[in-house]
């Protein structure tokens, strides 16, 4: 049974070990954002009263499986996804989508939100999920950095 709880109903070092095992298809991924993932990790298990607010844990039969988050620092504008990723073990099976529809549930009940927007690369399955839950694609960047292999920088969003 899939539920989504709060992130700090897990110990610290929970989402960091999440985002590891999402990202272990390519190993170049640890190396590039391993820092941002331990930040990422700290900050949320060092603000509470932010990470119950804007962050979830998808479970399955109790076993945390995956995370997203979201930025809700420039409404009513817009409010951005950060995070969102589910352990290598358990894609594919649709896991994801419910996740990020469980997040998009609770974005729009910000009072005169405006859109919703997301960021992340085309050689990913990100965009197909993204798409699949009513994001468009409105721009999109050359990635000409280290992760160049990771695809093109792509920007999402959904209009409210």
């Amino acid at each position: 049974m899939i539920a989504f709880r709060k992130v700090t109903d897990f110990p610290r070092g929970t989402l960091y070990d999440i985002l590891v095992d999402a990202y272990s298809f390519d190993e170049r991924n640890r190396k590039i954002w391993d820092t941002n993932w331990k930040e990422t990790d700290a900050f949320f298990y060092d603000h509470p009263e932010i990470t119950d607010k804007y962050a979830l844990v998808t479970c399955l039969d109790g076993e945390p499986i995956g995370f997203v988050s979201w930025d809700p620092r420039n409404r009513p504008d817009y409010v951005e996804i950060g995070h969102n990723g589910i352990r290598e073990k358990y894609k594919g099976r649709g896991y994801g989508r419910l996740q990020l529809e469980e997040a998009l549930r609770r974005i729009k009940e910000y009072e005169g939100l405006k859109r919703i927007i997301v960021g992340t690369n085309s050689n990913l399955i990100a965009p197909r999920n993204y798409e699949s839950a009513g994001f468009k694609l409105y721009d999109s960047k050359p990635n000409d950095t280290e992760s160049a292999y990771t695809g093109d920088y792509l920007y999402y969003e959904i209009i409210l």
